[in-house]
């Protein structure tokens, strides 16, 4: 049978078997009555940490004007006209 973990480092949350020695030191064993037990492993679920607000006000740590335009002159050279979806009213 499997048990839902989570592991400590990424916070990533999966079903190993239930003897899994890394129980307790790498994973924490989740709630049994929101996880039961399971014959099959479920999917992982992947935990993406979030951008704290400090972070986000204090923006890239980088931005002098030399930078920002070498990283926006090769996206505007890969877009192609296929690319770009098509409007309505537009002829041709």
């Amino acid at each position: 049978m499997y048990v839902r973990v989570k592991d400590k480092t990424t916070k990533h949350q999966f079903d190993v078997p239930e003897g899994d020695p890394r129980i307790g030191t790498a994973f924490e064993l989740l709630e049994s009555a929101r996880y039961p037990r399971a014959r099959s492993p479920r999917p992982p679920k992947h935990h993406v940490p979030v951008k704290s607000a400090r972070a986000a006000e204090q923006g890239p740590s980088d931005t002098s004007p030399a930078s920002d335009s070498q990283t926006e002159a090769p996206a505007e050279a890969a877009e192609t006209p296929e690319s770009k979806p098509a409007r309505a009213n537009s002829r041709k």
